[in-house]
Order: structure tokens, then C-alpha cells, then sequence
């Protein structure tokens, strides 16, 4: 049965906020509405996930994000949750102009055919929260930049499962790599010009993995490299106009540069996977 999964990442103004009298929590706090729909095997599989992803890369709290609700059910049942969301569904970290929130709604089909995707969409929307605790200018919709933001959480999702499932995912949902990939790679820097060739962001963790490589050529290990894309660059609070220089301050090579060594690759996730042996904790170790 052929699955497609949809993930929709809804850009958010900065008078989202929030404000509170400056008073900063020592600690981010998840907010979990779980609804009954879900059985109690992927319940207790999502707060062991969450547990984990709270060890590996915590989500710091600022003035600006401290806290976020969660709302996760199975759709087989009509959005439980629609009084507090709206009609937000699929998987995202979206709102409105007055609060975010991350939607997990698990196809029915997941569980039918035992998709390891009912688990690594936690591990991606989960990233997406890291990335903003980060970046302010990333939290408040100022850096689009779609293959670096969407490859690095598809890419770290797969990760997570290949970590803690012994299972490839890059092999089993990330293989449509598009051949403009490599050859007009600027189009995978907007998500507009880059929706119809970008099946499960598989050429956005396909780009985002070479980098890996390239930055593995110029000596960095591949924990240092993969520490470069997920963590560092963000720091760096990068712009829409200024992410170019910030990309070539990080990585010491400039964008043009790295799109043009792209051209002699295939675009074959096979070419970019990183060890099977990578561990997310060795990556974030300071």
C-alpha cells in the first residue's frame, strides 16, 4: 500500500509571543493532550520517545517559547481536539496569532501496517521545537531556508529510528530523491518552488546529508558535521537576508560553492546515508 505523509509547518509571526513578565521557567514543559484513540502501546511508546528526545537535545525555555501544547489521536476519529486547534490535522507545529501548538494525528493505516513513521513523526516535530529554541528569528517565520529546515528534521527523525528501532528510514520512506536536487538546488530553498519534488522531503534530507559529506572533506568527523547543521547554524539566528553569510561563517564554504559540488553526485539517498553506527548523543556532546 503506497502511504504518503504530509507534513505541514505553519510559519509564525512574532505576535505569537509570549509574554511572561519576564519571568523565564528553569525548565521547557511539554504539555501532552493524548487522546484514548490512540492505544496504550503507541502511548507508552510516545512518552518513552519524549523522554528520550528530552535527554539527547532538551528544548531550552526563553521569554518567547516555554511551554507548547501537544495533541496527538488517531484518525479514525473526527479531531478530538477541534475546541482547542481549530482544524488543524496531519503532523505540524502550527497556531494562530495567539499561541503554537504541535498536531500528531496518526493515521489508522500506520498501526495496520506497523509504519515506523507512528513514531519518527515525534522525533521530527520534536526537532522543529529544538530548532526554535535555538533561533528566535527560526521561531518567528524569519528564515524560510526549506531543504536546511526540513532536511535536518526529516534527517533527524531517521536517525532517531535507526538509533532506537534498528530500522533504516532513510531507506524505507526518504529514497525519491529528485534529480533537481543536484542540478537547480535553489528551488529546494522555498518550500513553494520545491512541494511537487520533495516526496517525504526526501531530497531536503538528501541535500542536507551531503553537506555532511562535504563538510566530513574538509576534515570535521561526521558527530562534528551533523552538530554543524543541527545546532550550530541555528545559534547563529540566521535570516532569510543574511542566512548566505551566516552558512559560509559556520561551514567555511559558501552556499554557491556547495551547490556546485552537489553536481557530482547522484541523487541517490545511498550515496549520502551517514554510519549506522552514528549516535545522536555523540552529536550533541559538547
Amino acid at each position: 500500500m503506497k502511504k504518503i505523509y504530509v507534513f505541514l509547518f505553519i510559519i509564525l509571526i512574532s505576535s505569537c509571543e509570549k509574554e511572561s513578565d519576564n519571568v523565564i521557567p528553569d525548565e521547557f514543559k511539554f504539555n501532552l493532550n493524548v487522546h484514548n484513540s490512540l492505544n496504550s502501546s503507541w502511548q507508552n511508546e510516545f512518552g518513552i520517545i519524549m523522554d528520550n528526545l528530552n535527554q539527547l537535545i532538551p528544548v531550552q525555555a526563553h521569554n518567547y517559547l516555554y511551554e507548547l501544547d501537544v495533541y496527538a489521536w488517531n484518525d479514525n476519529v473526527s479531531s478530538p481536539y477541534k475546541s482547542e486547534i481549530g482544524d488543524y490535522s496531519g503532523a505540524c507545529i502550527c497556531g494562530n496569532d495567539k499561541r503554537i501548538f504541535m498536531v500528531l494525528e496518526i493515521p489508522n493505516d500506520e498501526f495496520t501496517w506497523n509504519s515506523m513513521h507512528r513514531f519518527s513523526v515525534v522525533a521530527h516535530e520534536y526537532f522543529h521545537v529544538y530548532q526554535m529554541s535555538l533561533s528566535k528569528e527560526f521561531y518567528d517565520g524569519n528564515i524560510e531556508l526549506k531543504w536546511l529546515s526540513e532536511g535536518t528534521a526529516a534527517s533527524f527523525e531517521s536517525l532517531y529510528i535507526q538509533q532506537f528501532y534498528s530500522n533504516n528510514y532513510f531507506l524505507e520512506a526518504q529514497t525519491e530523491v529528485d534529480i533537481s536536487a543536484i542540478n537547480n538546488t535553489k528551488i529546494y530553498e522555498k518550500f513553494s518552488s520545491s512541494s511537487t519534488v520533495d516526496r517525504n522531503y526526501s531530497s531536503s534530507v538528501f541535500i542536507a546529508l551531503a553537506l555532511v559529506k562535504e563538510l566530513q572533506k574538509l576534515g570535521k568527523s561526521e558527530e562534528e558535521s551533523f552538530k554543524l547543521i543541527y545546532k550550530d547554524f541555528w545559534e547563529k539566528n540566521p535570516t532569510d537576508n543574511n542566512w548566505k553569510n551566516k552558512f559560509q561563517e559556520v561551514f567555511g564554504i559558501s552556499v554557491d560553492m556547495f551547490y556546485n559540488e552537489l553536481l557530482n553526485y547522484s541523487a541517490n539517498i545511498n550515496d549520502v546515508l551517514p554510519s549506522e553506527t552514528l549516535k545522536i548523543e555523540n552529536i550533541f556532546n559538547d
